[in-house]
């Protein structure tokens, strides 16, 4: 889960915490028309909470050249989230909806949407730091029909994991199985986690030794739309 954190300082002293809570952080959405799903924002708080959201494109995810596009211009929306701002009295709640414009993908499109607290009054009789936490929610709009497609490559003498696909996919777990007939509980654990874009890859060099490199199988994990578990020849 991302936290934005802003620190509002008024002189120093006692902290007041402008607190929500989201249902969701990770949002799905397919290229049918006008998808759409919500997130309950809520208010524990005592304090009126005022929030706005900012809508971010990412470009080339996962890749050394990504790029987070703050979309500000109405002719370049294609994820609307509505009310963009809103009031949550103390102890209650609002639905934020996002509802998709794309169609006809031919591989997924990635967004942040930030949800930040603006600042209110500080109620106190002595000076006061008031922090305000913010969300940030992930939101995939995907292919209708698409899929991850994840495979073992060796390149130049060092080897990856990879996703051909075109949506992404999150490897939460990792195990070397010496072979095909080899339960799971009977594999290696191994240190691979992460998210994989289409067309972006995992080291698995300094996970596997180099006796498990020449052979055997890497069973996955996977966590996303077509998440579960799957095999992958070494």
């Amino acid at each position: 889960m991302k936290r934005l954190f802003i620190v509002l300082s008024l002189l120093v002293s006692q902290p007041a915490l402008a607190a929500m809570s989201l249902d969701k952080i990770i949002v799905y959405l397919t290229d049918t028309p006008n998808a759409r799903e919500d997130i309950v924002v809520s208010n524990p708080d005592s304090d009126t909470l005022y929030l706005q959201t900012e809508v971010y494109r990412v470009d080339n995810p996962g890749l050394p050249n990504e790029e987070r596009v703050r979309v500000v211009d109405p002719k370049d929306f294609r994820l609307l989230v509505s009310p963009p701002k809103t009031v949550i009295p103390p102890g209650e709640q609002r639905r934020i909806r996002m509802m998709s414009l794309e169609s006809g993908l031919q591989k997924e499109v990635v967004y942040r949407v930030n949800f930040k607290p603006v600042v209110g009054d500080v109620t106190s009789d002595r000076t006061a730091l008031k922090i305000l936490v913010g969300y940030q929610v992930l939101v995939f709009v995907q292919p209708e029909e698409g899929a991850s497609k994840l495979a073992i490559k060796r390149k130049d003498g060092a080897l990856y994991l990879s996703n051909s696909g075109n949506i992404n996919t999150e490897v939460v777990e990792a195990w070397h199985c010496p072979s095909a007939e080899t339960p799971t509980q009977d594999c290696r654990e191994l240190k691979i986690v992460g998210r994989l874009y289409p067309g972006t890859q995992i080291s698995l060099d300094n996970a596997l030794t180099n006796d498990e490199k020449k052979g055997g199988e890497l069973e996955v994990l996977t966590r996303g739309r077509d998440g579960g578990r799957q095999r992958l020849q070494l």
